[in-house]
């Protein structure tokens, strides 16, 4: 940036004038100019109409505008004129004095060239109302995009609480298999624990409560068929909403008492107001075991 009178005034008497007054006609327009430069080009611009037609050329690109000077063109109504209470930032000139029609207020209090077309205000204030088009735009589009998520979520929060209370997302398919134990072949999950069944429960309803289940877990349905199981497999519905696996109709159990697979410890247990007995696979129906001690 040229300084003073060292600087711009150093090229009046030049023949270089005009292309060191139109070298600082960015920064003229931001306002950033030194006051002695700027001096200096608002009385070029009074006698030289070539260069204030580049003036007016240039105040129509926003690249050569600071934010400051962008955020209050935003403001400038329809006809072009800033509005009230939003000078231009460090003294520069209102971009809606850039020369205009008819003797309207110029840069700088330079007069207008008369019949000369504005076309640098007239070019900002389309711009501007441009720019404005577009951030309401965005802003529509955001707020729909917001609404959209809250419907999404309500409606998963709304799927979710419609569940019955207990179920999950997806469902664990429990194993049936068969094991000698004992002699005898008796019904078991996957693992190789043996399945119980309880002489209180029902083809449709288990009789084992919430403080049963501690000692008797419920399998769970759905259950699939594995090697070797025979009979018909269900489910129930417990009191909790989940479902519990049935074989011929009697609600399943496994026993806490056994400590490993292979074991039937809880057959013919009393406990919980009723007797227990493992599940034995005989012709594809389950029955009572013998009562015998687990081993």
């Amino acid at each position: 940036m040229i300084k003073g009178d060292a600087g711009l005034g150093g090229y009046m008497d030049g023949s270089g004038t005009c292309a060191s007054v139109r070298s600082q006609l960015g920064v003229y327009l931001t306002g950033s100019i030194f006051p002695a430069d700027r001096a200096v080009v608002v009385r070029h611009l009074a006698s030289c109409a070539d260069c204030r037609t580049e003036l007016a050329d240039l105040a129509g690109l926003p690249g050569l505008l600071r934010r400051p000077a962008c955020q209050t063109a935003a403001e400038v109504s329809g006809s072009g004129k800033p509005a009230p209470g939003n000078p231009s930032p460090d003294g520069a000139p209102s971009l809606g004095g850039a020369p205009s029609l008819g003797g309207a207020p110029s840069l700088g209090g330079v007069p207008g060239r008369g019949s000369a077309p504005a076309s640098g205000g007239g070019q900002l204030s389309r711009l501007m109302r441009s720019m404005a088009r577009r951030r309401r735009r965005r802003r529509l589009l955001l707020a729909l995009a917001a609404a959209v998520l809250v419907v999404v979520a309500g409606t998963g929060w709304a799927l979710r609480l419609a569940q019955p209370p207990g179920s999950g997302t997806r469902a664990m398919t429990t194993v049936l298999e068969t094991n000698l134990v004992g002699g005898v072949t008796v019904l078991t999950d996957a693992e190789g624990y043996t399945l119980y069944w309880f002489s209180p429960d029902n083809p449709t309803m288990s009789a084992c409560d919430a403080s049963c289940t501690r000692a008797w877990p419920v399998v769970t349905a759905p259950a699939v068929s594995g090697a070797g199981v025979t009979g018909t497999l269900g489910a129930i519905a417990r009191p909790d909403g989940s479902l519990q696996a049935t074989y011929d109709g009697h609600p399943l159990y496994t026993a806490t008492a056994d400590k490993r697979p292979g074991q039937a410890n809880g057959n013919g247990v009393w406990d919980s107001g009723g007797q227990w007995h493992e599940v034995v696979v005989s012709g594809g129906q389950a029955s009572a075991g013998s009562d015998r001690d687990g081993s």
